[in-house]
């Protein structure tokens, strides 16, 4: 999938948020990832599986479905509460699986 955010601490931006993340700007795009797959925060695999293109969320995110007690890149402190402005922008094909991981499925209905 392809999603469009704007990631911001202490509330929403128009509440006094301030913003530390952005998929928007200049040379920036739509953040492209798989989803369901842990490949991002678990409040965003939970909430994008939920979602149909085109949509808009506003999502507060508790620390135990963002990054936890460690925080995250020196921008995000540890028991932070993250406050989420995303649009499910595109939906894209699913993932090519090899033979083995194919394999793996058939044999794990």
């Amino acid at each position: 999938v392809k999603a469009e955010y704007t990631l911001t601490l202490d509330g929403f931006a128009e509440d006094g948020g301030r913003v530390v993340d952005s998929s928007k700007g200049f040379m920036k795009g739509p953040f492209a990832f798989y989803a369901g797959t842990g490949g991002v925060i678990k409040g965003w695999d939970l909430m994008i599986m939920e979602m149909k293109e085109g949509e808009a969320r506003k999502l507060i995110i508790p620390a135990d479905l963002g990054y936890g007690s460690k925080g995250a890149g020196g921008k995000i402190p540890g028991g932070a509460t993250l406050y989420f402005e995303v649009k499910l922008a595109a939906l894209g094909d699913a993932p090519v699986l090899n033979e083995k991981q194919q394999q793996w499925l058939d044999e794990h209905p």
